[in-house]
């Protein structure tokens, strides 16, 4: 029913791992209910059940608005987040939690980015570093479980509450780990299999009574989808060929019986999606099912024995699949945190020592990269059209760093701009703007002035640009990673602060 948060507690190589559904409910009164308890009491008079918030980060989706106020994705997400730094101080005797690292699909444009980085910020905490969510997974199998086989191609596999992620990964031993590609779609995860179910449910509801939307009251609807995502466990990881459970609304009641076979059925074209998603890789990458080693499946919902078949019937042979699937991303967190705080590694541009990691003695320096999920270019003029030269392509592996010259085209100039755009067309219209570099304070110039353009992308996909004017030595830079302190009424909305502000008077149950 609901994507997840897991968050690994990690001590010497021991892990305990804290999980939560990514549910906020918001009551009258100014209280707020996260995870397991929002569900179980969305049934309240006068709440809001907000759910699959990261589906939305970044994007320029309408606002759930409760009790006079506007709450955004990232403002959802602070408040996932502040709960779990709660949980993971309380009972412990862990110092307060005020640094975290956050892993992120691969598959995120800058501005999802950015949206993570501000649910961070609302949330009153650090963010000390950002790891993609199959770097992560790699990261994890590779550490725990190294490979005396040396170098191993290994597509993993990401399906979790929400989305689904599909990376190919270069592997060798505890200490390299290279990406080569990915793919992913951000609105598919086995909250589309809940739907399903759900749908089935009602449609036989209205056959015997009538429409279930128009009698059903909120608890009717809560008690629904709780069921859906019961008998979807059922069938994954208890081995059930049938189960019942009633469909309530209104007073009427009806026995609703679902087979696995009906399950699987009603399924296929969701694991169809994800299979296309592979395809599409493979295509993009020059590889295919014979020229991998290994299919690393992660995410709670790979637990679904019809996805691991369909994987298996295309790979030629079982996939690796942990108990805890879902766990395998955040214990890959849990390990680069650690790393990183031990300084075995710069978070951002991937310079190493050799040591160990949570208590497991690493063999050689540790070696990670990862690859560009959009193109990355300017907009400049050709033949008198805009067009978005890019710099950095689609799949590029990264840290990388590249440099370009471009000329000014007015006279009299004393500012030149350069807009940042990513995507993968030549049309600005079909990219989006990441924002600009301005170089300020220039003395009155001809056209034709070279502009020396660098652009330097970390291992997460972070952006850094740069922008020198030849004639002077003049030189700005600009980190794509924005100051929400600074950032007010973007979008239409209230500024950083006062959404700070609001959201730490919350209380949070």
């Amino acid at each position: 029913m609901s994507e997840s948060v897991c968050v690994p507690l990690w001590d010497d190589g021991n892990t305990t791992k804290l999980t939560m559904p990514s549910a906020v409910l918001f009551v009258p009164g100014g209280e707020v209910y996260v995870g397991e308890d929002a569900i179980d009491n969305s049934w309240k008079p006068d709440s809001l059940l907000v759910e699959f918030a990261k589906r939305n980060m970044g994007l320029d989706s309408r606002p759930w608005h409760y009790e006079g106020w506007d709450y955004y994705p990232e403002d959802i997400s602070s408040l996932i987040l502040r709960k779990i730094a709660l949980q993971v101080s309380s009972g412990r005797n862990f110092d307060p939690v005020r640094e975290v690292v956050v892993s992120h699909p691969q598959y995120f444009w800058a501005n999802q980015k950015d949206a993570t980085r501000e649910a961070v910020e609302l949330a009153g905490l650090s963010l000390k570093a950002t790891i993609t969510e199959p770097n992560a997974a790699a990261i994890a199998y590779g550490v725990i479980n190294p490979s005396s086989n040396g170098e191993k191609v290994v597509l993993v596999f990401d399906l979790g509450g929400g989305t689904f992620d599909v990376t190919l990964m270069r592997i060798g031993g505890q200490n390299k780990f290279h990406m080569i590609n990915s793919d992913g779609d951000s609105q598919l995860g086995g909250m589309n299999w809940d739907a399903e179910i759900v749908t089935l449910a009602k449609d036989k509801f209205r056959q015997s009574f009538a429409d279930f939307d128009t009698l059903a009251t909120k608890e009717d609807e809560i008690t629904l989808r709780k069921n859906a995502e019961k008998t979807k466990i059922k069938f994954s990881n208890e081995g059930q060929e049938q189960h019942r459970f009633f469909v309530e609304a209104n007073g009427n009641k009806l026995p609703f019986d679902i087979t696995r076979e009906q399950f699987v059925s009603m399924g296929r074209h969701l694991v169809g999606r994800c299979i296309d998603r592979c395809e599409r890789l493979f295509r993009k990458s020059g590889y295919d099912w014979r020229k991998i080693d290994e299919v690393l499946m992660v995410g709670s919902s790979t637990k679904m024995p019809t996805v691991q078949e369909r994987v298996t019937q295309l790979f030629g042979r079982s996939p690796l699949i942990s108990e805890s699937p879902k766990l395998m991303v955040s214990k890959g967190a849990a390990i680069w945190a650690d790393w990183v705080s031990k300084n075995l590694i710069d978070a951002r541009w991937g310079d190493t020592e050799e040591g160990t990691i949570a208590g497991l003695q690493i063999a050689g320096k540790p070696e990670v990269s990862g690859c560009t999920a959009h193109g990355l270019g300017v907009v400049a003029q050709l033949h008198g059209r805009r067009i978005v030269k890019r710099l950095i392509p689609q799949s590029t592996s990264t840290p990388h760093e590249v440099k370009e010259s471009f000329v000014t085209d007015t006279v009299g100039a004393t500012t030149v701009v350069v807009p940042v755009y990513e995507g993968e067309s030549p049309d600005p219209e079909d990219c989006y703007k990441i924002g600009d570099v301005r170089l300020e304070g220039l003395p009155v110039r001809d056209e034709h002035v070279p502009i020396t353009v660098t652009f330097r992308i970390d291992i997460a996909g972070c952006l850094d640009v740069s922008a020198v004017d030849v004639l002077t030595g003049k030189e700005t830079a600009t980190h794509f990673d924005k100051d929400f302190s600074r950032d007010t009424n973007e979008n239409g909305r209230m500024d950083f602060e006062a959404r700070r502000k609001r959201l730490e008077a919350l209380t949070v149950m």
